[in-house]
């Protein structure tokens, strides 16, 4: 198990390492369904932390016009795909 997931990135050597050892298998990396990592990064205008509220802040917005315009076609206009998509199309 992965104590620090930050620390951690897969990119297969991990395995590969484990089979030149003669050991496949000895390694089993699985996806959370439940959550997902991705990293932020600033010029250090504004912290990362304050860019993610943000832009929290901005899609709440954008959810909620679609959510309001939801028996028009002024969602699909101003979202595209997500403005069908919230409405089930």
């Amino acid at each position: 198990m992965v104590v620090d997931s930050e620390a951690y990135s897969y990119d297969d050597e991990v395995i590969k390492k484990a089979e030149a050892m003669g050991k496949p298998g000895l390694v089993e990396i699985i996806a959370r369904q439940d959550s997902f990592i991705f990293t932020v990064e600033s010029t250090g205008a504004i912290k990362s932390s304050q860019l993610v509220l943000n832009a929290i802040e901005i899609l709440k917005q954008k959810l909620d016009a679609v959510r309001l315009s939801e028996d028009t076609v002024e969602a699909d206009d101003q979202f595209g795909e997500l403005g069908a998509h919230m409405r089930g199309g």
